[in-house]
């Protein structure tokens, strides 16, 4: 198997988590038009950058900026980015530095590779809270972008190299640390940037946005400020007759982290991005801090600086990020005793209250008591401890990693079939219709039918409660473009405030919390299971209108569902 395939095999079904809606739900033309872009963009930026270090006798460029815009096409694409970034690469080598054209083409497939594996991998690596709010994720990113996507780029370069012109061997190391270097050095000036304002990923926040919006003007004049004296610093002839000006660069870690933390990642790294090229481009025009005779290469340093910034912002808003996502569990942990403390006391409370009273008559005047009342309440109130009780268990199995998935070929009518059976008798007594709109008799699903039963059953039970008498629940499924299921759960009931679309699926979290009991755990559940099975799932509303949850599975749970799953990383998980 080649690596790309077996790269691909390990990432598994789990969904692009980068790719933008546009993309994701894009036909052909859609593919070509954002492979022509990222062609686009990779020559424009070859051009300027070779030409500038060309002027000064650098050859090749010791930073490669291209590898940057390379990577987040990877990331956002994956395989089908290849024929952009390929053709991008082929175009500049072809035009800009003219080797012959074997030579161009085992560059540019290198070129396009290196970020496409890189990518791979670290889609596989990736935490689901996201690469840029643990340290982990930092750690992932780091590695698969500068270090194995400029490897792999670096070795398919030199290789090129040896084939056009048998070297001396003691030189490939050198060509190729080289290599490496300018790869590595153009993604960590470029990528994180570019990934944040793409908003291929989402970052941590530590503030309140009535807060960050109060004091957005006078983060804005610091940002300001900071980046002016940046240029400033790099772009000014150097003073001759004293080092201490080649250590101030270094002091503005202390801004970069103030601006990572009170204003966001995005702005404090775009801020790291703009001295990067600041600092390179002055230093190799003989301006700037690093100019003094005891430096062989100034160079150096700005890789120095330049590495020393984005780990240090990277790494602060990470640990941070994470010390706030510790603060949030302890929180969730003390809503979990409140809500359970509640719900599991009300009712035990009337198990034994009317407990007592069959063992008791006398505590109840003769003429109202009615046993066969008292029975019926006993047992509603048994089965609603129940299912409470099976719910905080089957949360905890599947936060502790303990959930296994058993894949087999299941007919998603007969499931849906079962979860409406089981949803009926709480629809008729809230008198509210359930019906299968369009499920198609011979669509099979490649899932575990015990898991996709609970998340239809979930679903249709929180649009059931939400709906009111006279309102319908209708079930829908259908094959995408794609070849990816899609299952939708429509209802007329009270709909969701659009703030609480994202929010309801945090366990213990309800956007109406007044109107019916429950836990909060339902779509929680639902959502953890989805994500087992490589899916997603989301929430449509309009208040007064109704909701519609969509679930979607991957093309390749419907695709080969006839033949038995390979072995599946992601099978054993945690949400």
């Amino acid at each position: 198997m080649p690596l790309t395939a077996d790269i691909a095999a390990a990432v598994g079904r789990k969904p692009n988590p980068w790719a933008p809606p546009a993309l994701a739900e894009g036909g052909p033309l859609v593919w070509v038009g954002a492979n022509l872009i990222v062609a686009a963009c990779y020559f424009a930026l070859a051009g300027v950058v070779s030409q500038f270090f060309a002027a000064y006798g650098l050859f090749p460029a010791p930073i490669w900026l291209p590898t940057g815009i390379a990577f987040v096409g990877a990331m956002a694409g994956q395989l089908r980015m290849f024929p952009g970034i390929f053709l991008g690469s082929f175009l500049a080598n072809a035009i800009l530095f003219a080797p012959p054209l074997h030579i161009t083409t085992i560059i540019s497939i290198s070129n396009a590779a290196g970020p496409v594996i890189g990518a791979m991998v670290m889609r596989r690596l990736r935490p689901d809270s996201g690469l840029f709010t643990n340290f982990y994720g930092v750690v992932a990113f780091v590695f698969c972008s500068t270090f194995l996507s400029p490897a792999i780029i670096a070795t398919g370069g030199t290789v090129a190299l040896v084939l056009g012109d048998p070297l001396d061997w003691t030189r490939l190391y050198s060509i190729w640390v080289n290599w490496w270097l300018a790869d590595s050095g153009g993604s960590l000036y470029l990528a994180p940037a570019l990934t944040l304002w793409l908003r291929l990923e989402h970052e941590a926040e530590f503030q309140a946005a009535h807060k960050r919006h109060t004091a957005l003007r006078h983060n804005l004049a610091v940002w300001a400020w900071i980046a002016a004296v940046s240029l400033a610093l790099f772009l000014t002839p150097p003073l001759q007759g004293t080092y201490i000006r080649s250590a101030f660069p270094f002091l503005l870690v202390v801004p970069l982290s103030w601006i990572a933390l009170r204003m966001s990642l995005r702005s404090a790294y775009s801020l790291v991005t703009l001295v990067a090229i600041a600092a390179t481009a002055g230093t190799v025009a003989g301006y700037g801090p690093f100019q003094n005779q005891s430096l062989a290469n100034p160079l150096q340093l700005v890789g120095t600086l330049v590495v020393l910034l984005a780990m240090n912002v990277l790494t602060i808003v990470a640990l941070v990020g994470e010390r706030h996502e510790a603060e949030t569990q302890n929180q969730v942990k003390s809503m979990f005793l409140a809500t359970t403390s509640h719900e599991l006391r009300a009712p035990l409370n009337a198990i034994i209250g009317f407990s007592t009273i069959i063992d008791n008559p006398s505590l109840v005047p003769a003429a109202e008591r009615d046993p066969g009342k008292y029975a019926r309440l006993i047992r509603s109130s048994g089965e609603h401890l129940l299912a409470l009780i099976n719910d905080l268990l089957e949360m905890s199995k599947i936060e502790a990693g303990r959930f296994e998935l058993t894949e087999a070929p299941v007919s998603l009518r007969r499931i849906v079939a079962e979860s409406m059976e089981l949803i009926l008798m709480q629809a008729e007594a809230k008198k509210v219709a359930v019906a299968a709109a369009d499920v198609p008799a011979e669509l099979t699903v490649r899932a575990d039918a015990k898991a996709l039963r609970q998340i239809l059953l979930n679903l249709l039970s929180n649009a059931v409660k939400f709906t009111p008498a006279g309102g319908r629940v209708t079930i829908a499924a259908a094959l995408g473009r794609q070849g990816e299921l899609e299952l939708r759960v429509a209802d007329t009931g009270v709909g969701i405030p659009a703030d609480a679309l994202e929010r309801v699926f945090a366990p213990f979290e309800r956007a109406h919390k007044d109107k019916v009991e429950g836990t909060g755990l339902g779509l929680a559940i639902a959502r953890a299971l989805v994500m087992l099975h490589g899916g997603t799932i989301g929430l449509e509303s309009t208040l007064g209108h109704g909701t519609t949850a969509i679930v979607t599975l991957p093309a390749s749970r419907t695709a080969d569902a006839a033949t038995p799953p390979p072995p599946n990383p992601q099978a054993r998980a945690a949400s």
